[in-house]
């Protein structure tokens, strides 16, 4: 894909992001109720990540695609691109997947667990430390300071190259990370959504307990739906590198570069996707809207009546 191309499409999607995200805040700020909630919090941590994506680390990438080099050729600034790229790209990966299995206590042990103290810590925010400790340090000692080689960065390729355990060992270290960052955290949300439908529905129709849909509904859309954003534009690498490690090694090498770009439009889609599972925010947003047109309305008619 020409870089140009890329730098437009990035352009054309980060604008109305940002946008978006900053409504979300505006609406979470002012409501005490929503940003309370235990079931929100999760929400609210990806998206202020993602607003970083957004306005810090997007930009640097926006920047090589319309100039065709780094703007900064320094090491530092090479080393710090790699780790809050990777960083940010593994947290919502991680934290996705948290949220997935999270769900189910929410729907299914809102009573026993999630009211309980200190189960809700164990169960809530201890898990969404884990996922930030792991991610951060893993990625520090990998990149940042890499204990198993040397790393060497060209200012004419996207963030100056990869970091230097991507091939130390034949490769060895590059998988684990694949393994372990990637696969996994993509295995956990599409067995968690999919267990949750089965979960539903063995509990409708063997125990006779149906789940009140009424009121869990929205959490169970919002997960379906958000988690799907992560699964459209991970899996199609993903499912790639997978067949060129055990079957085909050429298997989509040509396409390698644009499967890693449409990456990039999890950050640009999610708060888009996330302001649909808000009926509340949209309702606010219409009813704003509508009063700006009947403002404007009667604004015009009063011009022509002067007239």
């Amino acid at each position: 894909m020409d870089p140009t191309l890329k730098f437009i499409l990035l352009l054309i999607f980060q604008i109305p992001a940002i946008i978006v995200s900053i409504i979300i805040f505006i609406y979470f700020a002012s409501d005490r109720n929503a940003r309370s909630k235990p079931k929100n919090h999760i929400w609210l941590i990806l998206l202020i990540l993602n607003f970083l994506y957004l306005v810090t680390n997007l930009p640097m990438s926006m920047s090589y695609y319309s100039q065709g080099k780094i703007w900064v050729k320094n090491d530092g600034y090479c080393v710090w691109w790699n780790w809050y790229e990777s960083s940010l790209d593994f947290l919502g990966l991680y934290l996705m997947a948290w949220a997935s299995i999270e769900r189910h206590f929410f729907i299914f042990h809102s009573q026993t667990i999630m009211r309980v103290r200190w189960k809700m810590w164990m169960a809530h925010y201890i898990p969404i430390f884990l996922c930030f400790a792991w991610v951060l340090i893993f990625d520090f000692v990998f990149i940042v300071t890499p204990p198993i080689c040397v790393n060497t960065w060209y200012f004419d390729q996207p963030m100056c190259g990869a970091p230097c355990y991507y091939t130390a060992d034949n490769g060895i270290y590059i998988m684990i990370e694949f393994i372990v960052n990637i696969v996994c955290p993509l295995g956990v949300i599409t067995f968690a959504n999919i267990f949750l439908i089965i979960r539903v529905i063995y509990q409708k129709i063997i125990h006779h307990q149906a789940v009140n849909w009424r009121r869990h509904r929205k959490m169970t859309f919002q997960l379906w739906l958000i988690s799907s954003v992560y699964l459209a534009f991970w899996l199609p690498n993903t499912l790639a590198a997978i067949i060129r490690l055990t079957i085909m090694p050429t298997f989509f090498i040509d396409q390698y570069d644009t499967l890693i770009f449409i990456i990039y439009f999890i950050p640009l889609s999610l708060p888009i996707v996330c302001l649909n599972t808000y009926p509340d925010l949209l309702r606010k947003i219409n009813k704003t809207i509508r009063r700006r047109i009947a403002r404007n309305r009667v604004g015009i008619s009063t011009v022509r009546n002067v007239h």
